[in-house]
């Protein structure tokens, strides 16, 4: 008997040995399958812009980087292969750069352009073709065309956005693949007597798109320029209570020319107290270092608002009273057996003295 258990024994561990190497067979088959996939079915189209000889940079530097002239008209091209089985359409759209907050440039058009710090969008000085047809296997050039106007100066920061619809084996749409080249203008360098420097308008308390509480300080590039491996330290004292205070430094940002953003001081589990603030704003970038200082105020209102929905700050806070409350029970524990003490030994020398 036992030794008929040990033969099934056996069995049981070779048919599970066998089904063990059975799955991980298929397996590695599957992933060797799918990484034998062709890239055609992934991408939509490529691309690969023509970068002229005298581009800034150099031509491994893989976006325009032009210098032009008042009244200069200029043409430049991007190569378009479509390596996919299916005629597909190209769409183009000139989109001008923007900041993404707290320091880095947008190229794809996320955010709207400051028409009081923009006054001329670069994207009106650049044409390209709204639609592009492209047959399967097909390879094209599409035309960029810039004309300056008679008062462009500093630096215009735009890209060409190109977008189709990717395809799946069947041809239905699945989605869109989009592409964003930079096309950067530049004209005669501003004079360090006109700069007009990194400015801050105003400020805010919000909750960030990670639905974090900050104050959030507002940030103007007033000039024709980016400013580059930027350094922003930005500090709130204040005045009333001189151990309150919050900071933020960002570090290598980029900022784009004629663009406004936001750096978050993310106030994590402090509290926010209402009152006047001295603000100090220090920026050093590529082309200058400048220190600003401002009053600020932060209304009860806004502080009771960020305050009740801080989950940080809340729990916190719960942490705290808990703490706090437990320190009381203690703390009245201990006076309460001191005072049956001493209770104790007055009734004891009462006694004593009868």
């Amino acid at each position: 008997m036992r030794k008929y258990c040990r033969y099934v024994l056996i069995m049981i561990t070779l048919i599970g040995v066998i089904m063990t190497l059975g799955i991980g067979t298929a397996q590695a088959a599957k992933k060797k399958s799918l990484i034998k996939l062709p890239a055609a079915n992934k991408a939509t189209f490529m691309i690969m812009p023509e970068l002229p000889k005298d581009n800034i940079g150099g031509k491994q530097l893989g976006y325009f980087n032009l210098h032009v002239k008042p009244n200069q008209t200029k043409t430049v091209r991007i190569k378009v292969y479509n390596p996919t089985e299916h005629t597909i359409n190209i769409y183009g759209q000139t989109k001008d750069a923007s900041t993404n907050d707290n320091a880095s440039v947008d190229y794809l058009g996320s955010h709207p352009v400051d028409k009081k710090l923009l006054k001329q969008p670069g994207s009106q000085l650049v044409t390209v073709p709204k639609k592009t047809s492209l047959p399967a296997g097909a390879t094209k050039r599409i035309v960029i065309k810039i004309k300056t106007n008679d008062s462009f100066k500093g630096t215009k920061a735009t890209a060409i956005n190109l977008s189709a619809n990717q395809f799946n084996q069947t041809s239905a749409v699945k989605n869109a693949y989009r592409y964003a080249i930079g096309l950067i203008l530049n004209g005669q360098s501003v004079k360090k007597n006109d700069y007009r420097y990194l400015q801050s308008p105003s400020i805010k308390t919000r909750f960030t798109k990670a639905e974090k509480a900050a104050i959030s300080i507002k940030l103007n590039n007033p000039d024709p320029m980016y400013l580059e491996k930027a350094k922003i330290k930005v500090k709130l004292q204040n005045q009333k209570w001189q151990f309150i205070q919050y900071t933020t430094t960002v570090k290598n940002g980029k900022i784009a020319p004629n663009t406004s953003f936001y750096v978050d001081l993310l106030l994590g589990g402090k509290r926010l107290v209402p009152g006047t603030y001295s603000m100090t704003l220090t920026t050093q970038n590529n082309q200058y270092a400048k220190t600003l200082h401002k009053d600020v105020l932060i209304t009860a209102s806004q502080a009771k608002y960020i305050n009740s929905l801080n989950a940080a700050y809340l729990r916190n806070r719960n942490w705290i009273l808990g703490g706090v409350a437990i320190t009381l029970v203690i703390i009245g524990g201990i006076f309460f057996r001191v005072h049956r003490v001493r209770k104790r030994k007055r009734d004891l020398h009462a006694k004593n003295g009868k």
